[in-house]
């Protein structure tokens, strides 16, 4: 993107936009994973070619090509009927995944979105590298587009319809930077236009020339109130985007579709609007919900389930996958509809005590383990409160909970299902050498016919071994001594 020669971007007012002309075709070829023939046509009685992909372009279809001369010249050519709903809910997405670039993205037409990004300008760098971070990402998300910036949104409104991917950040040049661009480029009527180029006005310039009450008696307030707005004299404010308070999106397939790359290619578009959603807010998921719709029947529903909030668009793909190769599909999926239903605030990043190593990672195989095995097929351990050993743990599903209080006194990691005679343990090698620690007295349990009274203490073994034992203070063999842990 060429940049005009600018003073400082510090605190300056600044907008992108964004404009998509290939969305009548990416709305829906973006969850296309197949590089064959694509192309949208309109047109009730005649209709005709709007926009196709490269491999079309490159058999020699066109834009304006009538349909049925297209699929003479193409036979294998997919034609597809301009679905505007799509449109305008691939726009709503991407206005979505910009809220991390700024808090109000607006939709401007039926192909642009415009973002207010002067106030993060410190945070990525500058005025380019925002620019650079905005476009790299369109792709993820199966779109390209045109990018233009300026201080009005009419001006890079006006750049973009021109085709001129050009910033603009001081306010004194607009005059000058929007003088080239075609007449086009401004929202008048088509009748507004024709006239103008009748009286040889075909560019901006020449129409800031015309006197300005001659030029709103001939063609209404309207267009000066249009150039006043470009040019700064009048404010121009934009209604923002209303995003939902939870992230829900749907990407309709070409074609129907039961192979999970496939499935996968399109879940990936969704995952990566998602991400910007997340980062917009500061948020990471903990609970999404995927829904593959079936042409009959209910749709499939897949539930992923995070130990961690995450917002990778890597990791949750990675998690999917393991899902979708473990379900089982009723009939072939035509739409695939992605949805939060749990978020929470993710913190800054953990780091490991050992160099190299994230402390995310075993957060992230538990929950590859449970997209492969099922959710109840891992669990977590958990002190439970009760002072018998034996019941003091419980299982619970491995997300992330509040830490729990744990006993005062030693416990050992490894703890036996059942208590063992010290004699029958040792297998007649010798008694411990020492009690080094205790006696811990737990006394509990009488209230459910399950009473322990017992000494425990710390002995070590002559060979280094440290055993968790305890002496039996009731029961049918008191004074007894037990193993009941080992600790190394």
């Amino acid at each position: 993107m060429k940049s005009s020669p600018t003073g400082s971007w510090v605190d300056c007012m600044l907008w992108a936009c964004l404009r998509f002309p290939l969305l009548p075709l990416e709305a829906l070829a973006r969850s296309d994973p197949d590089d064959t023939p694509l192309a949208i046509a309109e047109g009730a009685t005649r209709p005709r070619i709007l926009a196709c992909n490269a491999r079309a372009h490159a058999v020699g279809i066109c834009t304006g090509m009538d349909v049925s001369a297209a699929l003479a010249l193409a036979p294998r050519l997919r034609v597809h009927a301009r679905k505007r709903t799509l449109e305008s809910r691939a726009l709503e997405e991407i206005a979505q995944w910009a809220s991390q670039f700024t808090p109000a993205p607006s939709l401007e037409g039926e192909d642009s979105v415009l973002l207010e990004i002067g106030g993060g300008l410190k945070l990525f760098g500058g005025p380019e590298r925002a620019i650079a971070a905005i476009r790299a990402g369109l792709p993820a998300l199966g779109f390209s587009a045109l990018a233009a910036a300026a201080p009005t949104p009419t001006a890079a409104l006006m750049l973009a319809r021109a085709h001129r991917e050009r910033m603009i950040v001081d306010a004194a040049l607009l005059r000058r930077e929007l003088a080239p661009l075609p007449i086009a480029a401004v929202d008048c009527p088509e009748q507004s236009m024709q006239a103008l180029a009748d009286i040889g006005v075909h560019t901006v310039g020449a129409l800031l020339a015309l006197p300005r009450d001659g030029l709103s008696r001939r063609f209404g307030p309207g267009l000066i109130a249009t150039l006043d707005r470009a040019l700064g004299r009048l404010p121009d404010p934009r209604l923002p985007f209303a995003a939902p308070e939870q992230f829900s999106t749907r990407l309709e397939l070409p074609a129907p579709a039961w192979e999970v790359e496939a499935l996968l290619f399109g879940s990936r578009r969704l995952l990566a609007a998602l991400g910007g959603w997340l980062r917009g807010r500061g948020l990471g998921a903990m609970r999404l919900r995927l829904d593959l719709i079936h042409e009959d029947g209910p749709p499939s529903l897949l539930a992923l389930n995070l130990s961690t909030p995450s917002r990778d668009p890597a990791h949750l793909g990675a998690l999917l996958r393991e899902r979708l190769e473990r379900t089982r599909l009723p009939a072939r999926v035509e739409a695939i509809v992605l949805a939060t239903e749990q978020c929470e605030p993710l913190t800054g990043r953990d780091l490991s005590l050992f160099p190299g190593v994230e402390a995310a990672e075993d957060s992230h195989l538990i929950e590859r383990l449970c997209a492969r095995l099922g959710d109840e097929a891992v669990c977590a351990l958990r002190p439970y409160p009760d002072h018998r050993p034996e019941l003091a743990w419980r299982t619970h599903p491995p997300a992330r909970t509040s830490p729990a209080l744990l006993p005062p006194g030693p416990r050992p990691l490894w703890l036996l299902a059942q208590p063992q005679r010290l004699d029958q343990f040792l297998r007649g090698a010798q008694p411990p050498v020492a009690l080094i620690d205790g006696p811990e007295r737990i006394e509990s349990g009488w209230w459910e016919d399950r009473d322990v009274r017992r000494d425990y203490f710390l002995a070590r073994t002559r060979s280094g071994q440290t055993l968790w034992v305890f002496k039996e203070k009731s029961g049918t063999d008191p004074d007894s001594w037990h193993v009941h842990g080992i600790f190394a």
